[in-house]
C-alpha cells in the first residue's frame, strides 16, 4: 500500500498525537479515478479513535481494520504508514493511497487509488463532542453474573444512508472464542428469525447455525473491550433485534435471566432526542455537553458560563415524570450540597430544568440523580451518582486549610493519693490537676449509692479520659463512642483500678482521628451479673473538642480510604481477570463471594488433552487474613454428597504440602502469587462423553468441597451463604432450562449441604425471591379487572368495531420466564411438603425460629400474590406447602415440659417421651401433628403398639424416619402412672398448639386465625362448612347441596382476594382457606362419579370456572367462558332440546380445550423439574412418577375436567350426535397397517411405502396429507382439525379418509386392538365407522417394493429449478376486465367472470391482480438486482434429494430475501392506474383509498413468500411436480369489515346431497375457517325449495378476527391447475394491516344468542350460494363470503366444489 501526503492547512506545529492517544478527525474518502465520494465524516459526528492499535486503516495509522467495519485492506513492503501520526493539531492534509489487493466487497474494488481528505481536530478530548455518540439504547446492560466488571453496552453508532448502526461491545470477557448469537423480529420487535444479509448483517461476517446467526467478537482491545459492529436496514421493516453471548460449548450469556433486547420503535424516539440535543448545542455553541442513558431515560447536560456563574440547562426524555437532584463536588465525588428541581414537560416525553450555579458554590463536578417519586425509584448512572465535569474555565476545586504545627498531650502529673479521702475530696483533687478538663457526674439510686464522674481533656493528638468511680465492689467500665444517634461505633471492655477505700479508676486516650460526639458507657457488676446504667439508659458523656481534629480525621479519613482504594485495586485486578480465567475454563468453572470483606474466589477446570484437566484455585484475600489454607475434601462422583480425603483419591496429582486431617479432609497452604493473589493447581485424570449432541471433558472426581482457615488465628472463612464452598466439575445433571442457577442452587442445597432444615429451607427460598424480584424489576403489569368486572355478564348486543373489546394478549417472555421461576419454587417446596426432602439434617431450630421463619416467608408470597397476577397460581400452590408460623413457636418448647411435670413423666435420657422432648426443642416439624396423633390414639387405645404405629403411618412416617431426627426417637411410647383421660386431654390441647404453627391447612383452625378479617356472614357459612360433617354423602343431592355451600363461601372469599385494597396478611389468611375449600370441592367432585343430572353438572362447573376466574384474573378466556357459561348454560340445560344441547356442547368443548392447555402447562412446567431434582436428590421414582397427577388431582382444573366427562355423553345422547365426524368421507372401504402416532405434523414428510392408516393425536389443520395414508382418524375433538382447514381440504381432495372420533373410549380401544395390525375401514356420512381386522394381501410386499422405487424416481426426475426470471411477458397489474386463465388463477377469475352475473344485492369486492410473473418482472427490475442473484444461490441449493428439515432452512432464507426486495417504481404505478380505473368503472373508489404503499409492498412480498415454504414443498414432491411448473398470481381486494365470514358447499360435502346445501360461519374474517385456529364454526344445513336452516354445531373456536380498514392481498397461484398437485390451501393471504384478535364472547354473538337473527341470516346466505351456483351454470360450487356491518352479503371468492 503507497501513502503520500500534501499539507492544505498547517497545525500548531508542537502538539503531536502519540500510541495511545485518543483522536478525534473528520475526513472524507474519494475514489482518485473518478472523485466519487465513498465515505465521509462531513455532516456527522467526528472519528474518535485510539492512535497505534489499528483502529483505522494503514495509511491513517498502523492496523487493518478501517473504522471497526470489514475492510482487509493488503500492505506492500514500501508502506509508508501512520501519516495521521505526523500531523499535528489543527492540521488538515491530502493523503494518497493504493488500497490493497483484497479491496472491500461492495466499496472498494482491489488495488483501488484512494484520496483522504483528513483533518485532525483535536488529541485526547476532555469533552463529549455530539450527543449522537452517547449510549442511547440500553445503557451499560449488566450480565447478571455478580461480576461487576463484565458488562455488555450497546451504542446507536450512526443512522444514514438506510441503515441503523449499532456498537455491541463486550468488556472484560477475556480472549477466548465468544460469539454474538443473534435473530431479529419482523412481525413484532420480541419475535426472533434469522434474516439475510441485505436486511442485516455485522462485522464481522455472521455465520448462520440453526435458528440464528453468529458472529465472532474479534479479540480485545486496549480497554479489554471487543466490539461487533450490527446494521439494520431501515427499509427492511424490522422491529427489533434479540442477542445473547455464546461460549462454547455450551455456556450461553445474557441479561440475567432474558436475551439482551433491542426494540427499533426506541431508536427513533432516541434519535428525536438528540436531534433535540444537537439543536440546543447550535443554540449555545460554546456549552460543554454531555449525554447519559439508563433505564430507558436520556439525559443531556449542557453548561456555559456568564460571568462568574454557570448556567445549566438539563434536557430529559422520559415517559415519567421525574425530578433531578443535584449538588456540586469536587475530585472525590462527594457532594457538597442538595438540591432538589422539578422538570417542566416540553411536550411529549421531553422535560427540562435550568439551573444556575453562583460563583461560591461552583466546583469541579455537578453530580446528579433522577428521582420517579410515583414508584419512589432512583435512577442512576450504571448504579452510580451521574456526574458531569463543569467547564474547565469557571470550575474550581476546594483546598484543604494547611496543616498546623502538632501539640502533644501532656496531662499535668496527678497528686499522692490516700486511701481515706473522701470521694468529693478525690473528685476535687483530680479536677485541680486536670484544669482543662470537661466533667459530667451521675449518682445511680439504690442502696449502692454508686457515684460516677467523668474527665475529658482535648489535645491536638486525641482526648484523654478519665473515669471516676465511688463502689463497694470492683466492677468491670464497657465503652465505646457513638455519633449523634448514639449508637455505639466499637465496644471495649477494661477493669476499674482501686484507688483507695470505695474508690475505683480508670484512664484511656481515644486519638483524634476515631473521636465521635458521645462517649457512651456502662458497668458491670461480675459478683452478681448486674449491668449498672443511667436509668434504663447508657451512660453517655458529650465529649470536648479540639480545633484540629477535624483536620486530623480528613487527613486519617484520607489515608483510610487510599489503602482502602488499593485493597479494592487489588480486588478489582482480580475481578477483571475473572472473565479471563473463565473463558480458560472449557470445563467448569465456579466463583464465589467470601463472607464479610474477606474477598473472592474462583475455581477452574480446565481440559489439558483427552485424558487430564487442570484445575486451578485463585483468590483474593483481604491482606489483613495473611497466610491461608484451602481445608477440603473430594467430591468422588458428580453427585456425592460426602467429602472424602485426598489421599484416598488416585486420579489426582496433589501438591507436596498435602495434610491429612481426618478421613474426610485435607489442608494446603495457598501459595501467594503476583498482585496479591493466592493459588492452587493440580491435575487430575479425565475422560471424554458423549451428552446429547456434545462431547464433554468429564475429570475422573465429581469436584471439591472446602473452606478457608488463616494459619495464624484459626479463623474459618466460609462463602456469602455461610455453607461449605462446592465445586462441581462435571456438567452431566445439571439443569438445561431457565433459572439453571436457582436450579443447580436447589440441588447443590438439598444434596451437598451437611445440615439443613425447614427453617432454612424457607430462608433459601426467600433468598430466591430477592433476586427473582431484583431481575423481574420494572416488569410492566397489565392492569386489573375489579370481582365485579371478572364475574359480570355483560348483556348488551355485540357492537363490530375494529378493535376488539377482550383483546387477545399473548403471554410476554418476560410472564413465561417467570412462570418457570415460581414453578421451580413450587415443585421445590411440594416435595418438602411431602417429606422426600429432609425436615431436619445435623441441625437444631427453636420452634420460635422456625414458626417466625414461616410468618415471614408466608407474609412475602402473600405480597407477592398481590403483585403478581400472572402467577398467581403457583404462587398460591406454594403457599398451601407451608406452615402456618403464628405466635405459638415458644409454646411448643414450654407445654411439653408442663405436660411432662405434671403426670411425672421424668426427664430421663433415652425413654420415649424425654426423646420426644428433645426433638420438639430443637427441630419441631409437621411429623411432630403425627407424631402426637399417634400417640393420643395409643393412650386412648390403652397401650396398643399397633393403633400407634399405624396412626404414624396414616402420617407417612416410619421408624426409618424416627431414626433419621438430628435428636432421634428410637424407643416405643409407654403407659404412664397418671389419669389417663387428664394426660390425654393435655395431649389434645397440645396437638392444638403444633396444629397452629405447623398445620395451615385444616379448615377450623384457619377460619378461628382468620375471624378478625371476616364479615359475619361469611364466617357464619365457613363455620357451616367446618360443621357439615366432611366431605362424605350419602346421596347425590346431599353431594350436591355440599358442593355449592362450598362454592358460596369460595365466591365471598374470591371478592375478598380480588379487591384491590385487600391487605396481603388478610390475603395470607384467605389464601389457605380457599384451597382447603377448593380441596374439599374437589374431593366431592371425584366422590359425585354417578351424577348425571345435567342442571347439577352446570350448576358445578360454574361454580368451577368462576374459581378459576379468581385465581388466573389474566386469562381472558376463562373470563368470556363464565359469561358464556353464566348467559346459556342454566336455560340449555333445563330445555333439554337438540338445539339446546348442541349449544352447550360447543361451550364445553371450548371449556375442554382451555382448561387442557392449562393443565397441560403445568404438567410441561412441572414434570422436568420434578423429575430432575428427583433423580438428584434420590426421591424415590413412584414418588416422581405421581408428583403432578397428585397436584392437579386436587385443584379446579381437574375437577373440571371430570365434570365434562359426565357432561359429554348426556349431550351427545340429547342432541343425537354420532361418534364420528366425517371431514373427509371416503365411498369405499380402505384397507392398511393400523400406525399410532401422536402428531400429525411430526410425520407429514413421510413416505408410507405400505397402506396405512393412522390413528392420530394432534392434527392442526396445516399438516399435509402423507404420501401412502389412506386414511386419518383423529383421537380426540380438541385435537381435531377444521372441515375447511388445509389439511381437510387436501384430504378431500386426494379422496383420503379423515374423521374425528367424538368418545374417547372409542379411541382407546381402536388403539389398543388394532394397533400394527392390518385392518379394512368402513365409514357412512352419518357418522358411522367401523373397523375390522382383515387378512393382508398376499402380494402387498411386492407392490410395496415397486411403490416405492416408483416413489424415488419419481422424486429423482422432478425438477426442482423454480423460475426467477421469466415474466411470462406479463404487464404489471390487470383489471378484471383484463383477466384470463393464462394470467391468473382461478380466485380471480372466477370472481372476475362472476360479477356482472350476480343478482342485485349481492356484491365483490372491488378489486386488481398482479399476473402471473409479476413476482418474476420485480425480481429481474434495477431496483433488484442484488437480491436476484443471493435468491438463486439458495434455491440453487434445492435438490430432489434435499430432506424436510434442509428445505425448511432453505426456505426460510429464500422467504428472508424476497422480504428485501424494493418496490419497483413501475409496479406501483401500475397497480394505482389499475385501481383508479376500475374506480372509474365502478363509480365509487373502493380501493385505490385504502393503499398504503409501504403495508402493500409488505403484504405483496408475504405473499410470494409464501412459494418458498416446506408445504409446497411436500405436495408438489407427492405430486411429481416442479417448483418450475408453479406460478403466482395476487389479488388485490377491498377487506370487507366483516361482522361475519363463512363458507358454502352448494352440495352437502358429507352426505353427497345436491338437495342440501352446507355451510359453516364464524364471527369476523373467515381465517379462522381455513386457518390454525382451533375449535368449530357454527355449522348449518339448508335443503333447496326453501327449507329452514338446521344447525348442526355452534361455535366453539376461541378467536375471532377483527378486520382494519386496508387492502388484501391474497395468492392465487395455477396449483389448482396442476395435474395431480391440488394448491388450495398452500399459499399465504395477507392483510395489508393485521387482524385483531379477540376472544370471542357468543352471549354477545347476535348468531347464537337471537335464534330469529340467526335464522333469517343463514337463510339469506343460502340464498347466495344459490345464484352463485347458478352464475356457473348450476356448477357446485365452494364458496368463500362475509356479511359486513351493514348486514350486506359479499362474496369474495368461489370456486368449483371438489
Amino acid at each position: 500500500m503507497g501513502v503520500t501526503k500534501e499539507v492544505k492547512k498547517a497545525g500548531d506545529g508542537k502538539t503531536f498525537p502519540k500510541a495511545g492517544d485518543l483522536l478525534r478527525m473528520h475526513y472524507t474518502g474519494r475514489f482518485a479515478s473518478s472523485g466519487q465520494v465513498f465515505d465521509s465524516s462531513q455532516g456527522k459526528d467526528p472519528l474518535e479513535f485510539t492512535a497505534g492499535i489499528g483502529q483505522v486503516i494503514r495509511g491513517w495509522d498502523e492496523g487493518d481494520p478501517w473504522l471497526n467495519s470489514s475492510f482487509d485492506a493488503e500492505s506492500d513492503q514500501n508502506t509508508q504508514g501512520d501519516h495521521v501520526m505526523q500531523m499535528s493539531k489543527g492540521e488538515k492534509a491530502i493523503l494518497l493511497i493504493t488500497y490493497g489487493r483484497a479491496g472491500m466487497r461492495g466499496v472498494i474494488p482491489p488495488n483501488a487509488n484512494l484520496v483522504f481528505e483528513v483533518e485532525l481536530l483535536d488529541i485526547n478530548p476532555t469533552e463529549k463532542y455530539h450527543p449522537s455518540k452517547i449510549l442511547t439504547m440500553a445503557a451499560q446492560l449488566e450480565l447478571d453474573l455478580n461480576i461487576p466488571c463484565d458488562r455488555v453496552s450497546l451504542m446507536l453508532a450512526d443512522i444514514s444512508g438506510g441503515w441503523m448502526v449499532f456498537d455491541i461491545t463486550a468488556t472484560g470477557f477475556g480472549s477466548g472464542d465468544m460469539f454474538l448469537h443473534w435473530g431479529v423480529g419482523k412481525q413484532h420487535a420480541e419475535e426472533w428469525i434469522v434474516p439475510v444479509e441485505i436486511q442485516a448483517r455485522t462485522t464481522p461476517t455472521a455465520n448462520r447455525v440453526p435458528g440464528a446467526l453468529q458472529t465472532p467478537f474479534p479479540l480485545p482491545d486496549g480497554q479489554n473491550g471487543r466490539k461487533v459492529r450490527l446494521e439494520i436496514n431501515v427499509d427492511a421493516g424490522l422491529k427489533g433485534c434479540q442477542f445473547v453471548l455464546h461460549k462454547k460449548p455450551n455456556e450461553w450469556l445474557k441479561n440475567g435471566s432474558r436475551n439482551f433486547f433491542l426494540d427499533f420503535s426506541k431508536v427513533a424516539d432516541s434519535r428525536g432526542f438528540r436531534e433535540l440535543v444537537t439543536e440546543a448545542t447550535k443554540a449555545n455553541p460554546a456549552a460543554k455537553v454531555s449525554c447519559y442513558s439508563s433505564s430507558g431515560v436520556e439525559v443531556a447536560v449542557l453548561a456555559a458560563s456568564e460571568g462568574e456563574c454557570c448556567n445549566v440547562q438539563a434536557i430529559v426524555r422520559s415517559e415519567r415524570d421525574l425530578v433531578l437532584q443535584y449538588g456540586p463536588a469536587g475530585d472525590d465525588r462527594r457532594w457538597t450540597s442538595s438540591t432538589r428541581l422539578s422538570l417542566q414537560n416540553s411536550g411529549g416525553d421531553i422535560y427540562k430544568g435550568e439551573i444556575k450555579i453562583e460563583a461560591q458554590n461552583l466546583n469541579k463536578y455537578l453530580m446528579f440523580v433522577l428521582h420517579d417519586p410515583s414508584v419512589n425509584q432512583w435512577l442512576k448512572d450504571a448504579g452510580r451518582d451521574f456526574s458531569f465535569e463543569l467547564p474547565r474555565d469557571i470550575c474550581k476545586t476546594v483546598t484543604a486549610k494547611p496543616p498546623e504545627p502538632a501539640q502533644t498531650f501532656d496531662p499535668a502529673p496527678r497528686l499522692q493519693r490516700r486511701a481515706s479521702k473522701l470521694f468529693s475530696t478525690f473528685v476535687e483533687e483530680i479536677q485541680m490537676a486536670e484544669p482543662d478538663a470537661k466533667s459530667s457526674s451521675w449518682t445511680v439510686p439504690g442502696a449502692d449509692g454508686i457515684e460516677v464522674v467523668v474527665l475529658a481533656t482535648a489535645a491536638e493528638t486525641g482526648c484523654q479520659a478519665h473515669l471516676l468511680v465511688s463502689a463497694k465492689t470492683a466492677l468491670v467500665l464497657q465503652y465505646g463512642l457513638a455519633g449523634q444517634d448514639r449508637a455505639w461505633k466499637f465496644s471495649k471492655r477494661v477493669e476499674l483500678v482501686r484507688a483507695g477505700t470505695d474508690k475505683w479508676e480508670v484512664s484511656f486516650e481515644v486519638p483524634a482521628h476515631e473521636m465521635e460526639k458521645f462517649l457512651m458507657f456502662v458497668l458491670h457488676d461480675g459478683a452478681v451479673n448486674r449491668w449498672i446504667k443511667h436509668g434504663p439508659h447508657d451512660f453517655e458523656f458529650e465529649m470536648p473538642r479540639h480545633e484540629e481534629w477535624d483536620r486530623v480525621q480528613r487527613e486519617a479519613e484520607a489515608k483510610s480510604a487510599e489503602e482502602a482504594r488499593l485493597v479494592m485495586a487489588a480486588k478489582s485486578q482480580f475481578l477483571e481477570g475473572r472473565r479471563a480465567r473463565e473463558s480458560k475454563a472449557d470445563i467448569s468453572f465456579t466463583p464465589f463471594e467470601l463472607q464479610g470483606d474477606f474477598g473472592s474466589l474462583d475455581v477452574a477446570c480446565i481440559s489439558d488433552g483427552d485424558t487430564r484437566a487442570k484445575v486451578q484455585v485463585r483468590a483474593w484475600l483481604h491482606p489483613r487474613l495473611g497466610e491461608c489454607m484451602m481445608h477440603f475434601g473430594v467430591f468422588e462422583r458428580p453427585q456425592s454428597r460426602q467429602w472424602t480425603s485426598a489421599t484416598k483419591i488416585n486420579a489426582v496429582e496433589w501438591p507436596s504440602d498435602l495434610r491429612k486431617v481426618d478421613e474426610k479432609a485435607c489442608q494446603i497452604t495457598l501459595r501467594k502469587m503476583e498482585g496479591g493473589i493466592h493459588g492452587l493447581d493440580f491435575s487430575v485424570t479425565a475422560h471424554t462423553e458423549v451428552d446429547g449432541n456434545e462431547t464433554i471433558h468429564e475429570p475422573d472426581i465429581g469436584g471439591l468441597g472446602f473452606v478457608l482457615k488463616t494459619v495464624n488465628n484459626n479463623v474459618w472463612i466460609k462463602p456469602t451463604d455461610g455453607s461449605d464452598a462446592t465445586v462441581r466439575f462435571s456438567s452431566k445433571g445439571r439443569w438445561k432450562g431457565q433459572w439453571a442457577q436457582v436450579a443447580d442452587k436447589i440441588v447443590e442445597q438439598e444434596t451437598t449441604w451437611s445440615s439443613m432444615s425447614l427453617k432454612r429451607r424457607y430462608e433459601n427460598c426467600l433468598e430466591f425471591l430477592d433476586t427473582w424480584e431484583k431481575v423481574s424489576q420494572g416488569v410492566q403489569m397489565r392492569r386489573l379487572n375489579s370481582w365485579t368486572t371478572l364475574v359480570h355478564v355483560d348483556s348488551s348486543k355485540a357492537v363490530w368495531s375494529r378493535m376488539p373489546s377482550m383483546p387477545l394478549i399473548e403471554m410476554s417472555s418476560t410472564e413465561e420466564n417467570n412462570e418457570e421461576f415460581w414453578s421451580w419454587i413450587f415443585v421445590w417446596q411440594r416435595l418438602s411438603f411431602q417429606q422426600l426432602l429432609t425436615w431436619e439434617r445435623n441441625t437444631c431450630t427453636q420452634p420460635r425460629m422456625l414458626a417466625a421463619t414461616t410468618n415471614q416467608i408466608t407474609q412475602r408470597l402473600a405480597e407477592l400474590w398481590k403483585s403478581t397476577p400472572s402467577c398467581r397460581l403457583w404462587i398460591r400452590w406454594t403457599l398451601s406447602t407451608m406452615g402456618r408460623g403464628g405466635s405459638a413457636g415458644q409454646q411448643i418448647r414450654d407445654e411439653i415440659l408442663v405436660i411432662m411435670h405434671a403426670h411425672g413423666i421424668k426427664e430421663i435420657h433415652g425413654t420415649y417421651y424425654e426423646q420426644w422432648h428433645q426433638k420438639l426443642h430443637n427441630n419441631t416439624t409437621p411429623a411432630d401433628i403425627g407424631i402426637c396423633r399417634a400417640i393420643i390414639a395409643y393412650l386412648k387405645s390403652g397401650g396398643d403398639l399397633g393403633i400407634y404405629w399405624k396412626v404414624l403411618a396414616e402420617h407417612d412416617i416410619t421408624k426409618e424416619h424416627l431414626h433419621s431426627y438430628s435428636r432421634p426417637i428410637t424407643t416405643e411410647p409407654f403407659m404412664v402412672h397418671t389419669d389417663i383421660g387428664r394426660l390425654v386431654g393435655d395431649f389434645e390441647r397440645y396437638l392444638g398448639i403444633l396444629r397452629s404453627v405447623h398445620d395451615a391447612l385444616d379448615l377450623k383452625l384457619s377460619v378461628d386465625h382468620a375471624k378478625h378479617c371476616l364479615s359475619g356472614n361469611l364466617q357464619g357459612k365457613l363455620y357451616d362448612l367446618c360443621n357439615m360433617g366432611g366431605t362424605g354423602f350419602n346421596s347425590l343431592d346431599e353431594g350436591h347441596g355440599k358442593f355449592m355451600r362450598i362454592a358460596a363461601a369460595r365466591d365471598d372469599v374470591l371478592a375478598i382476594l380480588n379487591n384491590k385494597g385487600t391487605d396481603p396478611g388478610v390475603i395470607k389468611q384467605l389464601l389457605v382457606i380457599d384451597y382447603t375449600l377448593e380441596t374439599q370441592q374437589s374431593v366431592l367432585v371425584q366422590g359425585l362419579t354417578s351424577e348425571s343430572r345435567l342442571p347439577q353438572l352446570v350448576d358445578q362447573l360454574r361454580a368451577l370456572l368462576t374459581a378459576l376466574v379468581g385465581h388466573l384474573p389474566q386469562e381472558d378466556e376463562l373470563q368470556a367462558l363464565l359469561a358464556d357459561w353464566n348467559s346459556f348454560a342454566s336455560n340449555c340445560a333445563s330445555q333439554r332440546s337438540e338445539e339446546a344441547a348442541l349449544l352447550l356442547k360447543a361451550l364445553a368443548d371450548r371449556i375442554s380445550r382451555v382448561v387442557g392447555e392449562l393443565s397441560d402447562k403445568c404438567q410441561t412446567m412441572m414434570g422436568p423439574k420434578v423429575a430432575f431434582l428427583g433423580e438428584a436428590a434420590d426421591i424415590p421414582k413412584k414418588n416422581i412418577d405421581v408428583f403432578v397427577d397428585e397436584v392437579l388431582r386436587g385443584t379446579s382444573l381437574m375437577a373440571v375436567s371430570l365434570i365434562l366427562q359426565r357432561v359429554e355423553p348426556v349431550l351427545r345422547d340429547i342432541a343425537h350426535l354420532p361418534p364420528w365426524q366425517m371431514i373427509s368421507p371416503v365411498d369405499k372401504p380402505i384397507q392398511g397397517v393400523f400406525k399410532l402416532i401422536d402428531k400429525m405434523m411430526g410425520v407429514q414428510g413421510e413416505i408410507f411405502h405400505t397402506p396405512t392408516i393412522l390413528l392420530s393425536g394432534a392434527v392442526s389443520g396445516e399438516e399435509e396429507v402423507p404420501d401412502g395414508v389412506l386414511g386419518v382418524l383423529v383421537r380426540s375433538a380438541k385435537e381435531a382439525p377444521d372441515i375447511l382447514s388445509h389439511c381437510a381440504v387436501r384430504a378431500r381432495n386426494f379422496g383420503v379418509l379423515l374423521a374425528t372420533c367424538f368418545d374417547p373410549k372409542i379411541s382407546e380401544k381402536l388403539a389398543s386392538d388394532f394397533a400394527d395390525k392390518w385392518v379394512e375401514v368402513r365409514c357412512k356420512p352419518d357418522g358411522t365407522l367401523t373397523i375390522a381386522e382383515v387378512e393382508r394381501p398376499s402380494n402387498t410386499e411386492e407392490d410395496d417394493k415397486a411403490k416405492a422405487e416408483a416413489d424415488a424416481a419419481k422424486v429423482a426426475e422432478a425438477e426442482v429449478k423454480m423460475n426467477l426470471t421469466n415474466d411470462l411477458g406479463c404487464s404489471w397489474c390487470v383489471r378484471p376486465d383484463e383477466m384470463t386463465r393464462s394470467n391468473v388463477g382461478s380466485k380471480s377469475l372466477n370472481l372476475a367472470l362472476l360479477r356482472p352475473k350476480l343478482p342485485p344485492g349481492i356484491l365483490t369486492p372491488q378489486a386488481v391482480a398482479l399476473p402471473y410473473g409479476t413476482m418474476q418482472k420485480s425480481l429481474t427490475d434495477d431496483c433488484n438486482k442484488d437480491v436476484l442473484p443471493m435468491l438463486e444461490k439458495v434455491l440453487n441449493r434445492l435438490q430432489p434429494s434435499t430432506s424436510n428439515e434442509d428445505a425448511q432452512v432453505i426456505f426460510e432464507e429464500a422467504q428472508q430475501l424476497v422480504e428485501s426486495m424494493r418496490f419497483p417504481k413501475a409496479l406501483k404505478e401500475a397497480l394505482n392506474s389499475a385501481m383508479k380505473e376500475v374506480a372509474d368503472r365502478d363509480g365509487e373508489d373502493r380501493l385505490a383509498k385504502l393503499f398504503k404503499e409501504r403495508d402493500a409492498w409488505q403484504a405483496i412480498k408475504g405473499v410470494w413468500s409464501s412459494l418458498f415454504a416446506l408445504r409446497p414443498w411436500v405436495s408438489l414432491a407427492k405430486a411429481g411436480r416442479s417448483f418450475h411448473d408453479l406460478n403466482m398470481a395476487v389479488l388485490v381486494q377491498e377487506l370487507v369489515e366483516a361482522k361475519y365470514a363463512f363458507v358454502l358447499h352448494t352440495v352437502n360435502p358429507f352426505t353427497k346431497d345436491k338437495e342440501e346445501l352446507y355451510g359453516e360461519i364464524v364471527a369476523g374474517r373467515g381465517e379462522t375457517l381455513v386457518g390454525n385456529f382451533p375449535g368449530r364454526a357454527l355449522s348449518f344445513a339448508v335443503r333447496r325449495g326453501g327449507g329452514e336452516p338446521r344447525v348442526l354445531s355452534y361455535p366453539s373456536k376461541s378467536v375471532a378476527l377483527h378486520t382494519q380498514h386496508c387492502l388484501i392481498f391474497r395468492s392465487d397461484s395455477n396449483g389448482e391447475d396442476l395435474e395431480g398437485f391440488a394448491g388450495a390451501g398452500l399459499f399465504e393471504s395477507v392483510c395489508a394491516e393485521e387482524d385483531k384478535e379477540g376472544f370471542q364472547r357468543l352471549h354477545r354473538l347476535g348468531i347464537v344468542a337471537d335464534a330469529n337473527y340467526r335464522r333469517d341470516l343463514l337463510k339469506r346466505i343460502a340464498e347466495v350460494g344459490w345464484a352463485t351456483e347458478k352464475a356457473f351454470d348450476g356448477a357446485p360450487q365452494d364458496i368463500e363470503g362475509c356479511v359486513d356491518v351493514r348486514e350486506r352479503i359479499f362474496i369474495v371468492q368461489s370456486r368449483p366444489q371438489v
